[in-house]
């Protein structure tokens, strides 16, 4: 019983192979209501994926597990009594679930780090968890804002604002790649773009170099 009560404990293999998945499936699939729950679906098992690899107590596993539960529910509720689902209910529900998601996973990995004495693959695949989520929380809110204010984001016309184009924008920037063929149109958006750049390559410079750099060494390695 305590085997199958660990499954998945510590392992952040497949939750990262499962925000992978979101993501293609962003980029890839046609726009339309099926098309959202269907994302939302997907990245709220992967994000419930993180947090039971993350190990938290009984009752914030529960708790999470329940709101995930309500949120996934309710996108379906919508799609089936709605011509549309709410593009800022959809989109505010996935920064939600990610700005719950992130922090556990966080002290789960500083907890296993403390336990195991070492830093492991696993606690790379967790790293690399942290940096997509947040790639995906930005691209949220992005597309959060335009559902909200009712105006484009970008400069390039209202027929760009769709959440492929969101998560691709959003993957462009927090790499600092640069490509620079969509812009933000509003300072909200520029301001979200400029904060985006600097915490992804302060992320990269110090939580993943240290990650990386001290993979496989023990406490006492020095």
């Amino acid at each position: 019983m305590s085997r199958i009560r660990d499954l998945g404990a510590k392992r952040y293999g497949p939750p990262l192979l499962l925000i992978l998945l979101s993501m293609i499936f962003i980029m890839a699939a046609p726009a339309g209501k099926w098309a959202e729950v269907i994302a939302l679906n997907l990245q709220a098992f992967a994000l419930f994926a993180s947090v039971r690899a993350a190990r938290p107590h009984t009752r914030v596993r529960v708790a999470v597990g329940v709101l995930f539960g309500i949120i996934i529910a309710a996108s379906w509720v919508e799609a089936l009594l709605t011509v549309d689902v709410a593009g800022d209910f959809a989109h505010l529900a996935t920064f939600l679930l990610v700005l719950i998601a992130t922090p556990v996973i966080a002290l789960g990995l500083v907890r296993q780090v403390r336990e195991v004495g070492k830093i492991t693959t696993q606690t790379m695949l967790g790293v690399i968890c942290i940096y997509l989520l947040m790639c995906l929380a930005f691209a949220s809110a992005f597309a959060a804002i335009s559902s909200i204010s009712g105006d484009p984001f970008f400069t390039q016309g209202a027929s760009w604002d769709k959440l492929s184009n969101y998560l691709y924008y959003s993957l462009t920037t927090i790499t600092t790649m640069g490509i620079g063929d969509l812009t933000p149109a509003t300072s909200i958006g520029r301001s979200l773009t400029a904060a985006e750049g600097l915490i992804g390559q302060i992320y990269v410079v110090t939580v993943v170099a240290v990650i990386v750099g001290n993979l496989g060494r023990t406490r006492n390695d020095g």
